[in-house]
C-alpha cells in the first residue's frame, strides 16, 4: 500500500466516524423531540413568559397545520449563493434536528415535522460582499413556519438583513442556524415587526468555528414575541468572537421574551452581549441569559449586559442574568439594570419647549441607539425609529 493510499484510507475512517456520530445525534434528538413536553410555568425557562396562554396557543397553531399567506424575498450579490429550501434536503433538516433550544425542545420538533420553507444562504470562502444581503418573510394570517440557514465559508464578510412582517393576526415561528469558518466576519440583523394581536418565535443557533459574527434583534409591534439565542465557540486553536445586541421598545400589554447562552466550549475567544429594552404602558420584557465555559475553556473573555428603561408604573421588567465557569483563567462578568427615565434629561428637554411626551421618545431612541451604535462599530448615533422597529 503507497502513502497515497494510505492517506485516502484514513480519510474514509474519519468520514465514517463523523457519519456514525452525526447518526447517534439524530437518535437522540429523536428521542429528546419525543420526550418534549408542552411548557407550563414551573419549567425555568418558560415561568415568567406566561405559557397557559402563549405556549399553548402556539401548540395548537402548530398542529393546526392550516396553510398559510406568505412569501419570501431574497435580495443578494456576487459571491453569495441563495436559495429557497426545499423539502427534499434532508441536510438542512439534520441541521435543523442538532440544534439545541432553550426549553423549547416540544415547539422545535413540531417545527422539524413542518419542514419545507425557507431560505438557504451560502458565502463562498473569501467572498466580500460589497452591498447587505436581504431576506424577508412577510405573512397575512395564520402561523408560517419558516427556516434560514446561514453558512459563512473562511474569510468570507458580509452583512445579513433578515425581516419577519406579520400583519394583524399572523404569527411566524422561525428556526435560524448561522454557521461561520475561520476568519469569516459577518454582521445579521433580524427585524420582527408586527400589528396589533400578532405574534413572533425565533429559535437561533449561532456556531463560530474561528469566524467573528455581531448579530442585533429588533422588535416591535408584537403582543408577544419570543427569542432564544445559543451562541457556540467550538473550535480550539482559533480566536472566535461572538457579539450579541437586541434593542426593543415595548408598548401596550405586549410581552418579549428573550433568552440567551455564550457557550464556550475552547478557551482563548470572545463573546459580548448588550441587551436594551424601553418598556412603557403595561408592557413586560423578560431576558434570562447564561454564560457557560466548559472545563479547559481557559482564557475565555466573556460579557453579558441587560439594561431596562420604564416609562410607566405598570411596566414588568424580569431579568436573570448567570454566570457558569468550569473553567481558569477567564474573564467573565454580568450584570442587569431597570430604573424609569432620568428626570434631570427630561428637564433639561422640557425646559427647551420639547413637550414631555416627546422629550420621552427622544431619551428613549438616545437609549436604544446606543446598542445600534455598539453593532454597527461606529461613531455617531443612528436615528431608530420606534413605529417600525427599523
Amino acid at each position: 500500500m503507497n502513502i497515497s493510499e494510505s492517506l485516502n484510507l484514513e480519510a474514509a475512517f474519519a468520514q465514517a466516524e463523523a457519519d456514525a456520530q452525526i447518526r447517534r445525534a439524530l437518535e437522540q434528538n429523536a428521542q429528546r423531540f419525543a420526550a418534549a413536553q408542552l411548557p407550563n410555568r414551573y419549567n425555568e425557562d418558560w415561568r415568567f413568559g406566561k405559557p397557559a396562554q402563549f405556549a399553548e396557543e402556539l401548540a395548537e397553531m402548530l398542529a393546526a397545520r392550516e396553510p398559510v399567506q406568505a412569501a419570501i424575498r431574497i435580495e443578494s450579490g456576487d459571491g453569495v449563493h441563495a436559495e429557497r429550501i426545499s423539502p427534499r434536503d434532508e441536510d438542512l433538516k439534520e441541521t435543523l434536528q442538532l440544534m439545541p433550544t432553550i426549553g423549547s425542545d416540544y415547539f422545535l420538533g413540531l417545527h422539524v415535522e413542518r419542514f419545507g420553507t425557507g431560505c438557504c444562504i451560502m458565502l463562498e470562502p473569501g467572498a466580500v460582499v460589497e452591498n447587505p444581503i436581504v431576506i424577508t418573510y412577510e405573512v397575512g394570517a395564520g402561523l408560517y413556519t419558516p427556516s434560514t440557514f446561514i453558512m459563512a465559508g473562511a474569510g468570507a464578510k458580509a452583512r445579513i438583513i433578515e425581516k419577519h412582517i406579520c400583519r394583524d393576526g399572523a404569527a411566524i415561528f422561525c428556526a435560524r442556524s448561522i454557521q461561520l469558518a475561520e476568519g469569516a466576519d459577518i454582521a445579521v440583523e433580524l427585524h420582527e415587526s408586527g400589528a396589533g394581536v400578532s405574534k413572533a418565535f425565533n429559535i437561533t443557533n449561532i456556531q463560530s468555528l474561528g469566524g467573528h459574527i455581531r448579530h442585533l434583534t429588533m422588535h416591535n409591534g408584537h403582543a408577544w414575541a419570543r427569542e432564544e439565542t445559543v451562541a457556540e465557540i467550538a473550535e480550539a486553536d482559533a480566536r472566535g468572537e461572538i457579539r450579541l445586541y437586541s434593542a426593543n421598545k415595548l408598548s401596550g400589554r405586549s410581552v418579549l421574551d428573550q433568552h440567551t447562552k455564550q457557550v464556550h466550549h475552547t478557551g482563548g475567544a470572545f463573546s459580548d452581549l448588550l441587551y436594551k429594552n424601553v418598556v412603557d404602558d403595561q408592557a413586560t420584557a423578560i431576558f434570562a441569559g447564561n454564560i457557560y465555559v466548559a472545563p479547559a475553556a481557559h482564557d475565555t473573555d466573556a460579557y453579558q449586559a441587560n439594561r431596562n428603561m420604564l416609562l410607566s408604573e405598570k411596566a414588568g421588567i424580569h431579568s436573570l442574568p448567570g454566570l457558569e465557569i468550569l473553567a481558569d483563567r477567564v474573564k467573565c462578568s454580568h450584570g442587569s439594570a431597570s430604573s424609569p427615565m432620568d428626570e434631570e434629561q427630561l428637564f433639561y428637554l422640557t425646559s427647551r419647549g420639547v413637550a414631555r411626551r416627546q422629550a420621552q421618545l427622544l431619551v428613549a431612541e438616545g437609549f436604544l441607539s446606543d446598542v445600534v451604535n455598539h453593532f454597527k462599530q461606529v461613531d455617531g448615533a443612528k436615528e431608530l425609529d420606534m413605529s417600525s422597529g427599523n
